[in-house]
């Protein structure tokens, strides 16, 4: 697999990513991310079997299709440390090379083969959301968040879907956090 991606939007996928994936153990499949390219498009996919998150980026410079897993902490951290210019992901030989100018990185793969698969939910309603607004929104309501407070009720957020607009909310008794986006489908 080879592709060159936007290190400003590979950082926010990847960074949205990181709540899915296992972090006590870093053997694990599950502290890996899945990166898997489909015609012009790439899905990245993180689980740590009990919740996963799936994202789609549509009009990728994609050279070699293919289909890696890399460690999810670890991509981070050298994505974070790379400036914001395009940046290159290929694999060979169960490596993945990431390069940016100058620098050059690799970390150790799994077989993407072992990465375990999501479930499919082709029978229920679907909301497309821009994956930017969905973490722009959730980014403005997290400082009111709530997750020590004995009211389970309290621990959370709000994601109230109506047909025009999806709205965001969350409260820790002291401040109440609010936005909206409007709703496309």
């Amino acid at each position: 697999m080879e592709i060159i991606i936007s290190k400003k939007l590979l950082d926010n996928i990847i960074s949205s990513m990181q709540p899915f994936i296992e972090k006590k153990d870093m053997s694990q499949i599950t502290s890996h991310i899945l990166i898997t390219t489909i015609q012009d498009k790439i899905e990245i996919k993180a689980t740590d079997y009990e919740i996963g998150l799936k994202a789609t980026v549509e009009n990728v410079n994609i050279i070699n299709e293919g289909s890696i897993t890399v460690n999810g902490k670890k991509i981070l951290d050298i994505i974070k440390r790379l400036k914001d210019e395009d940046i290159s992901l290929s694999s060979y030989d169960n490596i993945l090379h990431i390069v940016q100018n100058q620098s050059n990185f690799k970390l150790p793969m799994y077989n993407s083969d072992e990465f375990p698969t999501f479930p499919k939910d082709d029978s229920n309603s679907k909301i497309n959301i821009n994956s930017l607004s969905l973490i722009n929104s959730f980014k403005k309501i997290i400082s009111s968040i709530d997750n020590k407070n004995p009211k389970l009720e309290l621990n959370g957020a709000l994601i109230d879907i109506k047909n025009d607009k999806i709205n965001f909310v969350s409260t820790d008794t002291k401040r109440l956090s609010f936005t909206q986006i409007e709703n496309q489908n």
